[in-house]
């Protein structure tokens, strides 16, 4: 092949990947935030090209009064892997809600009901003197995480997208063995446990309640390694 037709070759081949990749565009990609987010006068931060598991993403980031909103977005199909917001301010004060009343603001707001959810977890925990009530389910592909104050103060909300890579080597009933093997005296009755991805890792995570102390663990799925385990006190008997 001469030196002419090797130039050619090179340049479709760059034409096409460029072509691939502006199939979203960095305006695009706020469009596509904006409407989602519902956002009518955003003060935008910035909009970075960058790679997430093998694959383009834009990087949207904006603001909406107290609100900073950040979003993944792919570059090749447009779809929304994460979208998250956060509150930069909230007043304190109003009457204190329960861990259920969160839940159940959490699944207003996502649409899901508690059916239709996996691995459903609230807790408390306290943040500069706040107490937080964070919220974590799954339904269907998708993670959805909630920080609402005890006042009832949506203070963060994030959904993203699971990216799963590779079936596990241990199986769930191995899992729980190996789980309960920590918390002496505990049962399968006292844990909830579910099978994740991190990073396109597999893993099982879970939490053990036991005598007054809540048990979260992680566990690497193809290993069964011990990833990380906490004891708490159990704050639903506060």
């Amino acid at each position: 092949m001469n030196k002419f037709r090797k130039a050619i070759m090179a340049a479709a081949i760059a034409a096409a990947g460029a072509a691939a990749f502006a199939s979203v565009g960095a305006r695009d990609a706020e469009s596509i935030a904006i409407d989602h987010s519902g956002v009518r006068n955003a003060r935008f931060v910035h909009t970075d090209r960058d790679r997430d598991h093998g694959r383009t993403i834009w990087e949207v980031e904006f603001y909406d009064g107290d609100r900073e909103y950040s979003y993944d977005i792919d570059a090749e199909t447009g779809d929304i892997i994460k979208a998250d917001w956060d509150l930069d301010w909230w007043d304190r004060a109003g009457d204190q809600i329960s861990e259920d009343e969160a839940l159940r603001m959490a699944l207003d707001d996502s649409g899901i009901s508690e059916s239709d959810t996996d691995y459903l977890r609230v807790h408390a925990e306290r943040d500069d003197g706040d107490i937080i009530y964070k919220v974590k389910f799954y339904s269907s592909d998708t993670m959805y995480e909630y920080e609402i104050a005890d006042n009832g103060t949506m203070v963060s909300k994030s959904e993203e997208l699971e990216t799963r890579r590779g079936d596990s080597s241990i199986s769930i009933e191995e899992a729980k063995g190996i789980a309960l093997s920590l918390v002496e005296g505990a049962t399968e009755k006292d844990m909830r446990i579910r099978q994740d991805w991190d990073d396109g890792r597999v893993m099982y995570e879970g939490s053990i309640y036991l005598d007054g102390f809540e048990y979260e663990f992680e566990l690497d799925g193809r290993t069964g390694r011990v990833i990380d385990f906490e004891r708490e006190r159990d704050r639903r008997h506060w």
